[in-house]
């Protein structure tokens, strides 16, 4: 064999190496997926929508149940005045409330109802016992009105605007219940109205001028001094 032909050949066998390694690298680089640009940003922008979905909104979130209060004393409208159970409560005072509409409300006093709303009784029973019978009628009017229903008249600005009514009887805001001759077997039927604002606004300013022009006329005549001889 010539020499230049072992040359050739000795060149060769140097370039496959360099061959093989440089066709090893494309296809490695080939056989990689190429990546879209575009694909990849909304590969992303889907992965951030599926992280919020799966995030509660603040938005959607229900508000907690509020909380329902006891219902009142006084009960719904009735066409029967309900009668007294005897039970081991103590004394019990049943009025039926009856307005000017003519609707019927069963009111119920006993022990455990002046407790619950702390109500300062006058007078215990021989056992220990809260007496509703005890309470004044103002009293009673300020219970009234604290539990005074949504669907009577506008409720007004203080017990002195409710008028209770017995047997035909204006009850006075000082007399004690049991002076009112009310019935303790059953329900006692007191009729229930109130007086208009204005009439009240008036009177308590009229009551205002007389309890002025009282203590005038006191200090006035308070230096006076008559000498008869």
């Amino acid at each position: 064999m010539s020499e230049s032909a072992a040359a050739a050949n000795t060149a060769n066998e140097n370039t496959k190496p360099e061959q093989e390694s440089s066709w090893t690298s494309n296809t490695a680089v080939s056989s990689q997926p190429r990546r879209d640009p575009l694909s990849t940003e909304n590969t992303a922008q889907t992965a951030s929508a599926s992280a919020s979905a799966a995030e509660p909104s603040s938005s959607s979130t229900p508000a907690p149940a509020i909380q329902r209060l006891e219902s009142v004393a006084i009960g719904p409208s009735i066409d029967v005045d309900p009668k007294l159970v005897t039970s081991d409560a103590g004394p019990v005072l049943l009025i039926t409330l009856l307005l000017t509409s003519g609707a019927r409300h069963p009111y119920k006093l006993d022990e455990k109802y002046l407790t619950k709303r702390n109500v300062v009784v006058p007078a215990l029973t021989e056992g220990g016992r809260k007496d509703p019978y005890s309470i004044s009628v103002y009293t009673l009017k300020e219970l009234i009105l604290r539990e005074w229903r949504e669907e009577w008249e506008t409720q007004p600005s203080s017990p002195s605007s409710i008028r209770l009514i017995y047997f035909g009887r204006l009850l006075d805001d000082k007399t004690p219940l049991k002076e009112c001759r009310f019935n303790t077997e059953s329900a006692n039927v007191v009729h229930m109205t109130v007086r208009p604002q204005d009439i009240v606004d008036e009177e308590d300013a009229s009551k205002s001028k007389a309890l002025a022009r009282g203590r005038e006329g006191a200090e006035g005549t308070a230096g006076c001094r008559c000498v008869i001889l």
